[in-house]
C-alpha cells in the first residue's frame, strides 16, 4: 500500500467514526433525573471536575444542621467555556448557590441548571435546560 492510500484509509477510517458515534455524542440522557423540577443548595465547592464529556462537581452543605455532600453532572467544559469560564474559577470551599434538578431515586444530587459562584457570576447549563418540560422549540437561549 502506498502512502497516498494509507491517507485515503485513515480519513475513510476517521469519517466512518465520525459519522456513528455523532449521534451518540450528541444525545445525552436526563432519565435519572426529575426535570421538571429544581432545587437550590446553598453550599461550598468540594470537588469541582473540568473534564469530557461531562463536568461534574460534589457540594458541601448542611441538612438539617449535619454535614452533607451530594454530586451533580453538568454541562461539557467547552459549555462552561461558551459562557466564559475556565478551570481555575472553581476552588475547593469556594461558597455557592447550586440549582439542580434532583434524582429521581431520591438520593441527594442530580444534573445541574445553574451555578451561581462567590463573585456573583452564573453559569446555566444549556443541556439541561433544552430537556426540562415546555423548554423553547430549539433548544434555550445562550446567556453571558
Amino acid at each position: 500500500m502506498n502512502l497516498k492510500s494509507f491517507v485515503k484509509a485513515i480519513a475513510l477510517t476517521a469519517l466512518a467514526v465520525g459519522v456513528v458515534a455523532g449521534p451518540a455524542w450528541a444525545h445525552h440522557s436526563f432519565n435519572a433525573y426529575d426535570m421538571s423540577r429544581t432545587v437550590r443548595q446553598a453550599g461550598e465547592i468540594k470537588e469541582f471536575r473540568w473534564g469530557a464529556p461531562h463536568a461534574s462537581m460534589v457540594l458541601a452543605y448542611k441538612n438539617k444542621g449535619k454535614d452533607a455532600t451530594m454530586s451533580v453532572v453538568t454541562g461539557s467544559p467547552l459549555a462552561f467555556s461558551r459562557q466564559g469560564f475556565k478551570p481555575r474559577d472553581f476552588h475547593k470551599g469556594d461558597k455557592v448557590v447550586l440549582v439542580y434538578h434532583p434524582n429521581v431515586n431520591g438520593l441527594p444530587g442530580g444534573a445541574m441548571s445553574t451555578l451561581i459562584l462567590p463573585d456573583g457570576r452564573t453559569y446555566k447549563d444549556t443541556e439541561a435546560a433544552a430537556a426540562t418540560p415546555n423548554a423553547p422549540a430549539g433548544g434555550p437561549t445562550p446567556t453571558r
